[in-house]
């Protein structure tokens, strides 16, 4: 405990220093700016206004993205460790409460602005369709299309398409979940927005680093 408190003290720290040196660096690279626009149209308001308000929008976005890209690896590994534990202590036996407690877990933490999960589920070999707030709808997409089946050909993530629910449009993502090279099932995201490339790794991370033994654990458990 001594020690996890010290990872959490270093790197509350070292996001302080880069708030810090993005806040500096910003403000900074704002005075010349402002100088150049000026010099480029002296007397003119207009211009300068719209330079600033152009400025500030471009800086909160990549504060935001520089956010998230700094909030996730340590904050991910913390927020997981109570599912973690509960496996362990014997809390979490069986799939269906795992299902229910990751995909919960899945929608309330990833919750950013280029990162933004609404809705999960999952599916293991053996087991059905698994979520905290099952919707039919998307459990009759997820049938139709074999996605159990489908998902075992996935190399990473993918989008499979978007979906009408009442509450709107979402973008459908597959998620194969593989132990190794043995297949176990899929998490299926919802998203209201596109998740870029670079965001997708995120999620493949989370897959390979901590969803992947979760679940071959309990597989193996209920075998027993």
């Amino acid at each position: 405990m001594g020690q996890r408190r010290s990872y959490s003290y270093i790197y509350s720290i070292q996001r302080i220093i880069l708030l810090v040196f993005y806040t500096t660096t910003s403000i900074s690279l704002a005075i010349p700016l402002i100088r150049l626009v000026t010099k480029l149209s002296p007397n003119h308001f207009y211009p300068l206004m719209v330079t600033i308000l152009l400025y500030v929008v471009v800086v909160v976005i990549v504060g935001a993205l520089i956010h998230v890209v700094s909030y996730i690896p340590f904050n991910l590994a913390n927020a997981f460790d109570p599912i973690k534990n509960d496996i362990a202590s014997g809390r979490i036996g069986t799939m269906d409460q795992l299902g229910k407690r990751i995909t919960e877990f899945t929608v309330q933490f990833f919750n950013f602005s280029f990162l933004d999960i609404s809705h999960a589920y999952i599916q293991t070999d053996g087991s059905d369709i698994i979520g905290h707030d099952l919707n039919k709808q998307v459990e009759k997409v997820l049938k139709e299309y074999q996605m159990l089946h489908n998902s075992q050909e996935l190399d990473g993530i993918t989008r499979a398409g978007e979906i009408s629910l009442p509450d709107g449009d979402y973008h459908l993502y597959i998620l194969p979940i593989r132990f190794g090279n043995r297949w176990l099932g899929y998490m299926a995201l919802l998203s209201r927005k596109k998740i870029s490339h670079f965001f997708q790794r995120f999620l493949m991370e989370y897959e390979n680093n901590f969803l992947d033994d979760q679940v071959m654990h309990l597989m193996q458990y209920q075998k027993r």
